[in-house]
């Protein structure tokens, strides 16, 4: 009798313990449509949107940088959002943000303010801007300084085909 109660709870514990070790689900992870590499959210996949898109909307353009840097970007805007610092890389097609976008964006994410001129731009004030996290909305990658939160909702004040 006493060794049957103790198979049962060892039974029981060793379940709950299999489960709690088993599990490698990530909660945030990316759809399972969107390449591995993208750690991010991308959204709004068949639209095309210009700096006008954003700043109709809410983003405050400060200034444009050279595309030289990113590659097959066609324009960069430096601006604000929410208080947060943002670029938004554009890019001819959704299919080249995902590519070139989110390779370019990856590399600058989390870069150190002051390992080099490519992570992240200066500021006016001379500062460098650290970026944190990044996401595509159809052809533009929008670099977010704190976390993904503003620029999700930059996004989503675009009215569809805004």
């Amino acid at each position: 009798m006493l060794f049957s109660k103790i198979a049962v709870m060892l039974a029981v514990l060793l379940s709950a313990l299999a489960v709690a070790c088993g599990s490698d689900s990530k909660p945030d992870a990316a759809p399972t449509d969107v390449p591995d590499t993208i750690g991010s959210i991308v959204v709004r996949t068949g639209e095309n949107f210009t700096v006008d898109s954003f700043a109709n909307n809410g983003f405050k353009k400060s200034k444009e940088f050279s595309t030289e840097t990113v590659p097959e970007s066609t324009a960069i805007w430096y601006g604000f959002y929410s208080q947060r610092d943002i670029e938004i890389r554009f890019y001819p097609t959704h299919e080249l943000a995902i590519s070139a976008g989110v390779e370019s964006a990856s590399e600058a994410v989390g870069r150190s303010p002051n390992s080099n001129i490519g992570g992240g731009i200066i500021t006016s004030a001379g500062n460098r801007t650290q970026y944190n996290d990044y996401l595509v909305a159809g052809n533009a990658v929008i670099l977010c300084q704190t976390d993904i939160t503003p620029c999700k909702e930059l996004v989503d004040n675009i009215p569809p085909g805004g």
